[in-house]
């Protein structure tokens, strides 16, 4: 039975993040016209990458068990996981924030939350296919 890496697994991961940090850069004027604050969006960026890699970790360690499950817990704690940190980490932003706060920010983050969620569930679905051939 041969097991992929979770780097390996996680590679579409990195190169999401990757990309998003090297467009934030250059189009940071043009973000600043529509008022998005950059800063909000790499910090969406970065934790919604850290959260995500999380979720393939466990979903990773699910399917090496044998009870099925193993796999629903993964991801329905991952999820739970996903969003508990993201309500508190918006809450703690709005609150430091003030009236600075940045909503289109929040959204873009919003944005970047359904991309990484759609390439969880791609890896997810991947690591299982690859998984049932074994």
């Amino acid at each position: 039975m041969q097991q992929t890496s979770f780097f390996k697994n996680a590679i579409p991961l990195f190169i999401l993040f990757i990309v998003v940090n090297c467009l934030i850069l250059p189009i940071r004027t043009w973000l600043g016209l529509y008022n998005i604050n950059p800063d909000v969006v790499f910090a969406a960026n970065c934790i919604l990458f850290i959260l995500s890699c999380i979720n393939i970790a466990l979903h990773k360690n699910a399917l090496q068990n044998k009870n099925p499950n193993a796999v629903v817990r993964s991801v329905m704690g991952g999820t739970l996981i996903k969003l508990m940190v993201i309500s508190l980490s918006i809450l703690i932003y709005l609150f430091l924030a003030g009236t600075k706060r940045n909503s289109y920010g929040i959204f873009c983050g919003m944005v970047l939350y359904l991309i990484y969620t759609f390439v969880e569930v791609r890896i997810a679905t991947k690591m299982k296919k690859d998984d049932g051939k074994n």
